[in-house]
């Protein structure tokens, strides 16, 4: 039984290596080729803008705080000196925005990564353990894979703007 779960992980695994391929390459003249390049840059310069937005290389989902109005969601397209482009919100300048962050993954990510590792005994064991004790290691896993998840702190902040510096009078009676 273990062999067999061995030999079908590894064709899992090595099956998916052929959906890499591209069978539809083709050799192209020059000018297809300048033709391509020209409308990728075009394409390029429209997301970019007038101000000068490089494009951003992560395309994760952001929140972006801004100083009037609630918190925009949506993905980081390119970011400036000046603004940065948000979908769904277009271009926002700088001069409006407090931060801009990358929320954290949630904890039950965790939790099932623990319960993956739990179940990972069922398969050693198959017939000989017993499913109280699968389960409770199962639950075990889940528990320390929702705590380590829980403690890591893994959102991150992009861009946050310095404070503006106030001068402020206080009497006091």
């Amino acid at each position: 039984m273990r062999v067999l779960l061995t030999a079908m992980l590894l064709l899992g695994v090595t099956s998916s290596v052929f959906a890499q391929q591209d069978s539809d390459v083709r050799l192209t003249t020059s000018a297809e080729a300048t033709a391509v390049k020209k409308q990728d840059t075009t394409a390029v310069a429209q997301i970019a803008g007038s101000a000068g937005c490089w494009p951003v290389t992560t395309r994760d989902r952001v929140v972006v705080r801004v100083d009037d109005g609630p918190a925009l969601k949506g993905t980081l397209l390119c970011m400036g000196p000046e603004e940065i482009m948000l979908t769904g919100s277009g271009t926002l300048p700088l001069s409006r925005i407090r931060e801009i962050e990358k929320p954290r993954d949630p904890t039950y990510d965790g939790m099932l990564k623990g319960a993956a590792v739990g179940l990972v005994i069922l398969l050693f064991c198959v017939n000989d353990c017993e499913a109280e004790y699968v389960l409770r290691a199962t639950l075990g896993y889940a528990a320390i894979g929702g705590a380590i998840d829980a403690i890591q702190g893994n959102n991150k902040t992009i861009y946050r703007r310095e404070p503006r510096p106030t001068v402020a009078w206080r009497v006091r009676f």
